[in-house]
């Protein structure tokens, strides 16, 4: 059977291609039904949920964000364009709602020929949408080299039980070294969370450390990579969108509203190139085209996320002062906004009907139990250059006994010897608690 679209991937960015293809027959894989499971903090501006119509999803509405640093906390106020917290599942199926395609629940292997390759065999159509994150599984099979882990992000989260009123993160690399921390609270509990912007897997033990340090455990933990530059938004005859065309943004890390952005523009031009007002052609070099007049936020962040990771902390943590104040406050939030604004965003159709033509329901929401890729299912607790590092490349590596993480000698940021024997740390804060009770770290007890 051949489609006119086949969107691979129903989470954000799939949803929102689909949501413009009234007029067409679309068929969305996806390895689990949309809404299922969780992949990201879930936080964007209120203006996205405004817009699309899907209010039901909130959780909270933040007006205030707080930067702790290593010496102090900055506040910026955005009651201007506040921002939110959403529940995934509601927001996903509100998507949904909007949606006139069917659904096949497989797992996307890869491009062969005009066709998807999936578990379930192989399909094709006039045209073809990557939305299956920072996998690009369609885009990869064009251009192997597309993904590149070593240059993307890595984070993990879970709920705590806690309540704040304000997004929270946290820029100290004596703790979280080459990454950051954040608070998203969502009603009666928060989102918290650590990445590495190193693309480091070896995450729990900063997790452990960040919860204690605020006073909670951790529960079920998800998590994986995202992207932190652009990719080609076309490759060949494929569409890229969302973390497969590298759409999340660097430094803020949000993912949700270029993913509706670019999705709900890639379907709007696809749907051009179907009812004959485009050739295929001229429909990529349309897409090319939104996604480069707003490049230029991609560079800034960019830049901001590598000042962050190599300046002097004192550097860095005047900068974020100077940002959260004003004159620059405003006009930065606005910049901010107007890069993608909620404004430009076409709203659910059909919020109040079932999903239509759907090849099965959408399934229940679970939240995975243990750490893994929230699209492939992998277990993503390691670093992901392990497997092709050789035994001479870890001649140098020690384990930091704090958190866990693999650091070379050479290069550790701190270290400490204790009854004879040397520690590498990966921040100062690890070596500090190691000092201060080191059996608690070597299995002896305190």
């Amino acid at each position: 059977m051949t489609y006119d679209v086949i969107i691979a991937g129903a989470s954000f960015a799939g949803l929102a291609v689909a949501s413009r293809l009234a007029r067409a027959r679309v068929l969305l894989i996806d390895r689990k039904p949309p809404g299922e499971e969780p992949t990201s903090a879930c936080g964007t501006l209120l203006g996205v949920v405004q817009r699309l119509g899907l209010e039901e999803s909130l959780m909270q509405v933040q007006d205030r964000l707080a930067f702790h640093l290593t010496t102090r906390t900055e506040r910026f106020d955005v009651s201007a364009h506040p921002f939110c917290t959403v529940d995934y599942q509601h927001f996903c199926r509100g998507l949904a709602k909007g949606v006139t395609a069917e659904f096949l629940q497989a797992r996307v292997q890869g491009l062969e020929g005009d066709g998807v390759v999936t578990d379930r065999g192989r399909f094709q159509a006039r045209c073809l949408v990557d939305a299956t994150g920072w996998r690009a599984q369609l885009g990869r099979s064009l251009r192997p080299s597309l993904v590149e882990r070593e240059k993307m992000s890595f984070g993990i989260e879970t709920v705590a039980p806690r309540r704040g009123d304000a997004l929270g993160f946290w820029f100290d690399p004596t703790q979280i070294p080459q990454g950051v921390a954040w608070f998203f609270p969502i009603g009666g509990a928060a989102r918290m969370g650590v990445a590495s912007y190193a693309s480091n897997g070896h995450l729990k033990g900063h997790l452990d450390i960040f919860l204690e340090d605020q006073g909670v455990a951790r529960s079920a933990v998800h998590g994986g990579f995202f992207t932190a530059r652009l990719r080609p938004p076309t490759l060949g005859p494929v569409f890229l969108v969302g973390d497969a065309a590298g759409q999340c943004l660097p430094l803020t890390g949000e993912g949700i509203r270029p993913a509706l952005f670019f999705g709900q523009a890639c379907g709007a031009i696809l749907q051009r190139v179907l009812d004959g007002e485009l050739t295929p052609a001229e429909g990529r070099a349309a897409y090319w085209a939104v996604v480069r007049r707003r490049r230029p936020m991609y560079w800034l962040l960019g830049l901001l996320q590598q000042i962050l990771l190599k300046a002097p902390i004192s550097i860095g943590e005047r900068l974020v002062a100077a940002v959260c104040r004003e004159p620059l406050a405003s006009r930065i939030l606005r910049g901010y906004v107007a890069f993608a604004d909620p404004a430009e965003l076409t709203p659910v159709r059909g919020l109040d009907d079932a999903p239509a033509r759907t090849g099965q329901a959408w399934g229940t929401a679970s939240q995975p139990a243990v750490m893994e890729d929230s699209h492939t299912g992998e277990q993503l607790e390691r670093s992901p250059g392990d497997s092709a590092q050789g035994a001479e490349g870890r001649e140098t590596m020690a384990k930091d006994p704090v958190c866990g993480m693999e650091v070379d000698e050479k290069h550790a940021a701190a270290t400490a010897v204790y009854q004879g024997q040397t520690y590498y740390f990966c921040a100062q804060g690890c070596r500090d608690r190691f000092l201060k009770d080191p059996k608690r770290y070597l299995g002896g007890g305190s």
